[in-house]
């Protein structure tokens, strides 16, 4: 997956009172596709809410076809103030969470690395090609998707034979 920089100069949001807010809306580059970026001011920083539709890249989990994955990502993330907007100096905050995202010293917020660790959130854990698709046959290794297998139907494990006569007497 490819994201573009998505990093929003925000020193004039910083200089406008809690309450202030700029929107921004993306248009189509590399695996973003479209979405809206809302930029709050609040007292410890901004908050930002973003709202994008992002094309995954992976494979089917069956035949290992490539898919691509339209994905919506949405998420609300504070990102902290660590510098005065006046005079670059460092704010000290004895509350700050080092692990949170934050604001740079020249006073942008890059929310590439958070948009990364939705993606990675939101992809499917078993992507298919299609909701049909049949994967490789256990036993020759065939594509069965591309073409039928010869082999023989595979025996079922005999600890399950109980179950599978259920299935059949219900039948």
């Amino acid at each position: 997956m490819e994201l573009p920089t998505l990093a929003f100069n925000a020193s004039q949001l910083l200089a406008d009172g809690p309450g202030a807010s700029r929107i921004h809306e993306l248009s189509p580059s590399g695996a973003l596709t479209g979405g809206k970026v809302e930029l709050v001011r609040i007292g410890a920083g901004a908050l930002v809410r973003a709202s994008l539709e992002i094309t995954l890249d992976g494979e089917c989990s069956r035949c290992l076809a490539p898919v691509a994955i339209p994905t919506p990502i949405a998420f609300d993330e504070v990102y902290e103030q660590r510098y005065d907007v006046a005079s670059g100096a460092r704010l000290e905050d004895d509350d700050s969470d080092p692990e949170a995202f934050s604001i740079s010293r020249s006073h942008l917020i890059d929310i590439t690395e958070g948009v990364r660790q939705y993606c990675e959130a939101a992809a499917p854990m078993q992507p298919l090609c299609s909701t049909d698709c049949q994967g490789f046959c256990p036993s020759c290794g065939i594509d069965r998707n591309t073409g039928e297998c010869a082999c023989e139907p595979v025996a079922s494990d005999p600890r399950w034979a109980a179950l599978a006569s259920l299935r059949e007497s219900e039948s």
